[in-house]
């Protein structure tokens, strides 16, 4: 079959090709990956996310992957079955992909997957049955590919594990759940194969793919209330270091990559196979830079130690606020006092780490004390950068079931609101939230915090944003 796997993604705004070869983006690594289980079972497939339609159409500045899919149905006529993944916040777009596909060519195919689709499962079949034929629920390393051999009519679509469906009537029906991939059959290549990237080293100079990501395990064995991945993956488990370390001599080899992002939800969960990781690096003496992101309550002088000497460059951590209560709140770094933070960060620096923070605002019950806590450790802290963003609210967590508690949202908003985005506070209280995102970027993402810069400025400004949002 010729198949289409598209990344569904905001229309962004994008560099030009100086700023990519200086800071390259990596490919999205979900539609890639299944790419390469379709490409082994004999399919023909084309993989389409920002990065792709921003290479194929020569660097512009504004991508956007719904045009994108227009495109290459007309190129590419004799499609059969497309692919959307799907997040909660991209939903929008992956559905303004389904209608373009069936517009063009209604007997095609159009399989969702993804992580809003694994949560949402029947309720967005039966909102969007005339866009959508299946769904994909969990894991896909094997239902894609069954699936696919049932629409080539090697075995019958009621023998696929996982999906949801609409029969030859109409009539939405679901098979038996599929089971999760152990540890062992993670670490096993017939099973899940190294993620090839074809189409991106056709295009880029030399064949040379700068950046790739890698997602050495599934899940995460914490359970925030803001995050939906202990619903979407159900257990944690990690590929072996022997299994992380072939698949980067591969893709070195193969692809000439020179920074690889480890992308995993708590890459240094398991101190023993990180370390193995890090240490394998050093043997091999790859000249490779690596990207990774953690909690501080997971992280040591040994681990920055080592991931320094492998090649470390940037370290981010999921901070969210300076606040303990708050912290304690969203079942986050809890344990974890001010002082240690400051300590690890120091050992950070003192390893010439890039030292990266996430942060949040808007969270329930937050105050103008707790983002003046927040503005005072992350200047002690003094990151390279700051990524900040309103708490966003993803269906059936925790902070989604308080919010449903209060009366602010039900399930059915995300079948039938149009924004990207759900805030705690869905009325003036998010300006507040996002207005001091603005501000603490403002200050924190430059080298040095200026010095006429006071925690005053942060009392004027939270106090001057809320009567505006009045």
């Amino acid at each position: 079959m010729k198949i289409l796997l598209v990344e569904a993604d905001f229309v962004r705004e994008v560099g030009d090709r100086q700023s990519f070869f200086t800071k390259p983006s990596a490919p999205t690594l979900g539609v890639n990956y299944l790419g390469s289980l379709l490409r082994n079972q004999g399919h023909e497939v084309i993989v389409l996310d920002s990065l792709y339609e921003y290479l194929r159409t020569g660097f512009v500045n504004q991508v956007d992957v719904v045009e994108g899919t227009k495109d290459i149905l007309e190129k590419e006529r004799n499609i059969e079955c497309v692919g959307i993944s799907i997040t909660s916040p991209t939903r929008n777009y992956a559905l303004n992909i389904a209608k373009e596909v069936k517009t063009f060519n209604s007997r095609i195919k159009v399989i969702a997957g993804g992580p809003h689709i694994t949560i949402l499962r029947k309720m967005f079949l039966e909102k969007f049955s005339q866009f959508f034929d299946f769904l994909v629920i969990g894991e896909g390393d094997r239902t894609l590919p069954e699936l696919m051999n049932a629409l080539e009519g090697k075995m019958s679509i009621e023998e696929v594990a996982g999906i949801i469906y609409l029969d030859s009537r109409g009539k939405i029906k679901k098979t038996p759940p599929r089971a999760i991939l152990s540890e062992k059959e993670l670490d096993d290549i017939n099973i899940v194969p190294f993620t090839d990237y074809p189409q991106y080293q056709e295009i880029l100079p030399n064949g040379v793919v700068p950046a790739i990501t890698l997602v050495t395990t599934r899940g995460c064995p914490y359970h925030c209330t803001f995050c939906y991945s202990p619903h979407l993956w159900k257990k944690y488990r990690t590929q072996s270091s022997k299994r992380v370390l072939a698949e980067i001599e591969y893709i070195i080899e193969k692809y000439k990559v020179r920074n690889i992002r480890f992308q995993d939800d708590t890459f240094t969960f398991n101190k023993n196979r990180c370390l193995k990781i890090f240490e394998g690096i050093k043997a091999k003496g790859w000249n490779i830079d690596l990207y990774m992101h953690t909690r501080f309550d997971c992280v040591d002088e040994d681990i920055i130690k080592d991931y320094a000497e492998a090649g470390g460059r940037d370290i981010y951590f999921g901070l969210e606020s300076g606040s303990q209560k708050l912290r304690i709140a969203m079942d986050k770094n809890h344990g974890i006092t001010n002082e240690k933070i400051l300590e690890i960060c120091g050992i950070v620096k003192d390893y010439s780490l890039n030292l990266g923070l996430w942060l949040i605002f808007g969270y329930p019950e937050e105050t103008e004390e707790d983002i003046k806590v927040t503005y005072e450790l992350v200047r002690d802290i003094d990151p390279a950068e700051v990524t900040c963003n309103p708490v966003h609210v993803h269906p059936y967590t925790r902070l989604f079931t308080q919010c449903e508690k209060e009366g602010i949202y039900t399930i059915k908003d995300w079948l039938s609101n149009e924004q990207d985005f759900f805030l705690y506070y869905p009325n003036g209280q998010s300006v507040v939230a996002y207005n001091n995102c603005v501000h603490f970027r403002k200050v924190f993402n430059k080298k040095k915090v200026k010095p006429e810069l006071n925690i005053d400025d942060v009392e004027t400004t939270v106090k001057e944003f809320a009567q505006y949002a009045k």
